[in-house]
């Protein structure tokens, strides 16, 4: 006796457009989770990579008679290595080849620029009397100069191609053009002269309104 063998149906236009709308509305719920995640995966690396050049700059400054490291603001006119080329020792590499660090420890995941830092040196560590700043001819060349460093901004994540940051031209909020306020949703990460980083708004930074500068060692 043979059997005849029934074909099984295939899904229905109606069916289809079901499992299409249950699928379009996981994504809905989870993908910005998802995203959500990723960006406080972000901000935790970058705080990291702030950490670990925090730490570079203060083994630095321990082997150069407790002095800061310069940026290219300054490092050439003074026969000196800018700050990333200084402390690439420091984090477990060489001179010669420092530049390898833009693919790792000088760039925020989050920066969506590539082969360049994420990072800038506040310059008023290494302004020189003759210079254009509030507070002259005091100057902050030395570790032991700073007064407050857990409440002095070493280092920040910069919006310019420079690795440094200006802030002796700043008058105004206004002004300001080299530093990444929002890269990490509201926040930016930021290096302090004590070797701690942490995330907070430019506003709570720099604000003259309210005497708030976080920048200059002597506000």
């Amino acid at each position: 006796m043979s059997r005849r063998s029934h074909p099984h149906p295939g899904f229905t236009l109606l069916e289809l457009l079901v499992v299409l709308g249950i699928v379009g509305l996981l994504a809905a719920l989870f993908l910005p989770a998802l995203a959500r995640a990723r960006a406080r995966a972000q901000g935790i690396l970058c705080i990291g990579q702030l950490h670990q050049i925090g730490l570079a700059i203060q083994m630095y400054a321990e082997d150069h008679n407790n002095e800061w490291p310069r940026s290219q603001h300054s490092a050439l006119s003074h026969r000196q290595s800018p700050w990333a080329k200084a402390i690439a020792p420091y984090l477990g590499t060489t001179a010669e080849s420092w530049t390898n660090l833009f693919a790792t420890v000088y760039h925020c995941p989050a920066d969506l620029r590539s082969h360049i830092w994420s990072y800038g040196l506040n310059v008023y560590f290494e302004l020189g009397p003759d210079d254009d700043y509030r507070g002259r001819p005091q100057t902050w060349r030395r570790t032991t100069q700073i007064r407050r460093p857990t409440q002095t901004i070493l280092m920040a994540e910069n919006a310019s191609d420079a690795d440094h940051i200006m802030p002796n031209f700043w008058d105004r909020p206004e002004d300001v053009t080299d530093v990444a306020r929002r890269r990490h949703a509201t926040r930016s990460n930021y290096l302090f002269a004590d070797g701690h980083a942490e995330p907070r708004t430019f506003e709570s930074t720099y604000n003259p309104a309210r005497n708030v500068d976080l920048w200059h060692p002597e506000p």
